[in-house]
């Protein structure tokens, strides 16, 4: 009887039948399990809860477009919602960090630096000219995020939100970000004729509010002019070259020199390493020069509540991504002052008064505002009436370098107003001269006073 073969007979005698069996196998199912990860993302994508506001960046995201038919046509509606599918994908925050990570192990150690964005043009100084005299014109005329539930109807404005630019925050920085171990540096340009037009729109004011009237320029230099490594010194521009220029063309403005005032307390945290803002210290040491300018009372450090949150990291993470910053969060320390005073709150028309706190609770707000405490952000006007009998009435004119100042001052003026140049509405002159201001303080950092931001101060003189 013949005896027939087996199908594993044949095989055993087929090596490479078996091989070729099993690479097939092996390429069905990672087609089967590729697919299925695709059509799991793909839902998720389509159907995951999207986001609309990103607390890192300090921003709502887009929000999904109307759908109508000329929208459709014209082309409008399929570029606004691509625009919002990709700015609200699920987990946006977690991917982010994750993609962080990814990047940071592709051979960049943590010791080495990492460039986020270009190096940017560095302005060549001018050849130093007199100062011209200028006449005065005739004077005709987002949104922050309030943790605390005591503030959320009292300091709350309703103004509609604008996205971030891609370039900066308001003007105040550019996003070329210089990544050094666990610290954010952004990289400085310059900007010598803008700076002169800061400062002779600096003395239309002074010209305006009258011989009577000090007026003070605190341009406040940034992080990059105290800890960029000697290495990199080529890649930034001169802080303090354009500070001096600036203060070059000032007439009968009093300049605060920041940068000598900090320079003494570099080795302290007088900077944020994660954010671009300096820290509340830092702008007690500057905001100290500034009281012995003006000739006013300054409280000490210890006549304040030191408060301590752990865990803050800011905007040079949200613009980076970079997991050097997000995984080596610092601590956010502020000062409450302990003296007598009252905080009134006003939309940027002056309309909707109410009384709040000058210094937000932080227990309920994300880590990453929390340079918000200060008055709860930048779109309001804020006017505090203090126990410091003297006469002396303040009014800032900011970018939110400035908002960090308030508390410093409450102990040296009588009373304070603040407005932030790129959100006040009525007439910048006739408002001071209605409160019969008798101080001026132009405080900003370097960006925002040699940047399109200062054109604002501009715009107040007009309005």
């Amino acid at each position: 009887m013949q005896e027939h073969e087996t199908d594993i007979d044949i095989e055993l005698k087929n090596p490479e039948d078996i091989e070729r069996k099993r690479n097939f196998r092996l390429h069905e199912f990672n087609v089967l399990a590729i697919s299925a990860v695709i059509a799991l993302c793909t839902v998720f994508m389509i159907f995951g809860k999207r986001p609309t506001v990103s607390e890192e960046e300090k921003r709502e995201l887009t929000k999904r477009p109307t759908f109508t038919v000329s929208s459709y046509l014209d082309g409008t509606f399929t570029t606004q919602f691509a625009k919002f599918f990709n700015d609200t994908v699920p987990l946006r925050s977690n991917f982010k960090h994750l993609i962080a990570i990814f990047r940071d192990h592709l051979g960049i150690d943590l010791d080495e630096a990492e460039i986020i964005g270009q190096v940017p043009v560095q302005e060549q100084r001018p050849v130093a000219t007199e100062p011209a005299t200028t006449e005065v014109p005739a004077t005709t005329e987002a949104a922050a995020l309030d943790a605390s539930e005591a503030l959320t109807e009292a300091v709350t404005t309703e103004a509609p939100t604008t996205e971030a630019p891609e370039e900066d925050v308001d003007g105040e920085f550019a996003n070329n970000i210089l990544i050094v171990k666990d610290r954010g540096i952004t990289l400085y340009g310059g900007g010598y004729e803008v700076g002169e037009q800061y400062a002779k729109t600096l003395n239309q004011y002074k010209e305006a509010m009258g011989e009577d009237v000090n007026v003070y320029s605190l341009v406040a230099p940034t992080a990059v002019s105290f800890y960029l490594p000697k290495k990199f010194a080529d890649m930034s521009a001169s802080e303090t070259d354009n500070i001096d220029h600036i203060n070059s063309f000032l007439q009968n403005v009093t300049p605060i020199d920041a940068y000598n005032a900090l320079l003494p307390h570099k080795d302290e945290a007088i900077y944020s390493r994660t954010d671009h803002h300096w820290s509340p210290l830092g702008a007690y040491y500057a905001a100290d020069a500034f009281a012995a300018a003006a000739g006013v009372p300054f409280a000490p450090l210890d006549k304040y509540e030191k408060v301590t949150k752990e865990g803050y990291v800011g905007t040079l993470y949200a613009f980076s991504g970079s997991s050097k910053l997000k995984d080596h969060p610092e601590d956010f320390i502020y000062y409450v002052p302990q003296n007598n005073f009252t905080c009134t709150y006003y939309d940027t028309d002056m309309t909707r008064e109410r009384e709040a706190p000058l210094m937000l609770n932080l227990d309920n707000l994300d880590p990453a505002s929390w340079y918000l405490v200060f008055m709860g952000g930048d779109e309001r006007i804020t006017h505090v009436s203090t126990d410091c009998k003297n006469g002396r009435k303040l009014c800032i004119i900011k970018d939110s370098y400035g908002n960090a100042l308030v508390p410093t001052l409450t102990s040296s003026f009588e009373d304070i107003w603040v407005v932030d140049m790129r959100y006040f509405q009525p007439n910048i002159i006739t408002f001071m001269q209605e409160r019969e201001i008798t101080d001026v303080l132009f405080a900003m950092n370097t960006y925002s006073a040699t940047s399109g931001n200062a054109s604002h101060l501009q715009t107040l003189l007009n309005q």
